[in-house]
């Protein structure tokens, strides 16, 4: 309802007229009576999709997850499983069985055993990228304790025979080394522990 107050031509009156513009109102009510249903229906299907979208991220990363960690676990217990199987491989006796030397010096046959804890090193290098940082380091530290008594029996045997260095090597080096390849065993073991809770 719109209310006017005109002047007529010449006069003072004034006249007041309505004026009724149903037909404007009536196009306005008619847009809002099909838009404001259709904005509420659009936002109601608009959240609801929105957390059902949300909803199917979380279980799709949970999938990609669990599949990955199906993966990957096979190739993490192999790391572990190569890892100990080289732990055990440069235990003192297990070396010389794979380095007979009949007639090396002692010298040499330290230098040969010293050249084999090396080569099954540098064959397991790469299990580190499956294995938490602190059993790597672990496994290094035992290699280069091994490495070190063997070091210190050619030092000791410079001037004996081969004899009296495999006897050496097998008792004291053997049980010095063994104590560092138990421990690094044990590392393994706790951290299949860990990964298999």
């Amino acid at each position: 309802m719109l209310l006017v107050l005109k002047k007529a031509k010449g006069s003072t009156a004034i006249v007041v007229t309505f004026v009724r513009n149903f037909k404007k109102m009536d196009a306005f009510w008619d847009i809002m009576k099909y838009t404001l249903p259709s904005v509420v229906v659009f936002l109601t299907v608009y959240f609801m999709l929105s957390q059902y979208f949300a909803q199917e991220r979380v279980k799709w990363a949970q999938i990609q997850q669990k599949e990955m960690f199906q993966h990957s676990l096979p190739l993490k217990l192999q790391a572990y499983e190569r890892l100990a199987l080289f732990l055990e491989r440069i235990r003192i006796p297990n070396l010389m069985l794979r380095f007979p030397a009949a007639e090396a010096t002692p010298e040499s046959l330290c230098k040969m055993l010293m050249l084999g804890v090396q080569q099954e090193y540098e064959h397991n290098m790469v299990q580190q990228i499956y294995v938490s940082e602190k059993l790597w380091e672990i496994v290094v530290h035992v290699k280069n304790e091994v490495l070190h008594h063997l070091d210190q029996a050619s030092t000791e045997c410079k001037d004996k025979d081969l004899e009296t260095l495999r006897q050496l090597l097998l008792s004291k080096v053997h049980s010095e080394s063994s104590r560092t390849i138990d421990m690094g065993l044990e590392g393994i073991r706790k951290e299949i522990k860990l990964i298999l809770i």
